[in-house]
């Protein structure tokens, strides 16, 4: 009989197309692991969602190696997949939070500005170096606005009026807030992006950045606290706090290294086109360009009622789940 650290959920979903199914269950089969229960349906005309209960008691390698077998086998074949321990999928999911640049925008606010100060190569390979795990976070934020000082403030808004949502980002997040959701933005990104783009989706929290402005023009240097890995974790801890729930019940969307802190210990921790080593280490992926695949990898549509009852059912015989 298998423990409760050997039982996981998987949701995957994509595009239908023959030969899905046989392609998560093959890896599963492949390494001994057990499909306790799986459900499989077609949604919204084009999409095939699965959910399963696996089993690795019985697996022959570790469980982050299978999990990374899963998520590049479903990369190749243009699927989204999470992975949750059953606790962590009973629990209610009430907040939910995402990084800005490369996340909910197309742009990196960065890069931006440093195109316009004539100095985008310098920045760039800085802000590669971070996002990469390379450069610690906060010492290559300070040295990136260094070199932005004495850029205009009127640049400030003509990037502002050029940001593009990435696909499918503003009906998720309308989709969320009819379901009860309290949506953050939690951000390394600049106050005057990260302001604008939670008013469009409907933010209740933002996090972020801020540059100091002299005399109309950038100083170099950021205001207060910068929201780095720790930071970040901690202003969903805060928002937690205030709505009285546990990390287990918060989901966190990023893309980079700066991300990975808050991904890796929330209940659920998606990367959203990520870096190599947000993708390892994330409870889910998504590589597809709509992001709204992200509610089906939440439960929030598809079988989680009928998984749900199977998990409890399985605490009834291995005894070992303490639910409330």
């Amino acid at each position: 009989m298998p423990g409760v650290d050997d039982l996981l959920v998987i949701t995957i979903i994509g595009m239908d197309r023959p030969g899905i199914v046989a392609t998560v269950s093959g890896v599963l089969a492949r390494f001994h692991v057990n499909i306790l229960k799986l459900r499989a349906s077609t949604i919204f005309s084009n999409l095939f969602l699965i959910t399963l209960i696996a089993d690795l008691s019985t697996s022959l390698i570790k469980k982050d190696v299978l999990l990374n077998i899963l998520k590049n086998s479903c990369e190749d074949v243009g699927l989204a997949i999470a992975a949750e321990s059953c606790r962590s999928y009973i629990s209610d999911k009430k907040i939910i939070v995402f990084d800005l640049d490369g996340t909910l925008i197309e742009q990196e606010i960065i890069d931006e500005l440093a195109k316009a100060a004539g100095v985008g190569d310098k920045v760039r390979e800085i802000t590669k170096m971070a996002m990469e795990g390379k450069l610690k976070y906060i010492d290559a934020l300070r040295e990136r606005v260094k070199l932005l000082r004495g850029l205009s403030v009127r640049v400030l808004e003509d990037i502002k009026s050029s940001i593009v949502i990435n696909p499918g980002v503003k009906e998720l997040a309308s989709k969320l807030k009819e379901l009860g959701f309290t949506i953050g933005i939690v951000t390394g990104s600049f106050e005057f992006v990260a302001n604008y783009v939670g008013e469009i989706i409907g933010a209740d929290y933002v996090f972020c950045n801020r540059l100091i402005i002299r005399d109309g023009l950038l100083s170099g240097e950021v205001e207060g606290e910068i929201t780095g890995p720790e930071a970040k974790l901690n202003a969903i801890k805060k928002i937690a706090n205030k709505i009285g729930i546990g990390l287990e019940s918060c989901v966190a969307v990023g893309d980079g290294a700066n991300d990975l802190f808050m991904i890796e210990n929330v209940g659920l921790g998606i990367g959203y086109k990520p870096k190599l080593i947000v993708r390892e280490r994330a409870h889910g992926v998504i590589n597809t360009d709509d992001i709204r695949v992200l509610l089906a990898l939440m439960g929030c549509i598809g079988f989680k009622r009928e998984i749900v009852e199977r998990i409890r059912k399985l605490d009834k015989e291995i005894g070992t789940l303490k639910w409330k």
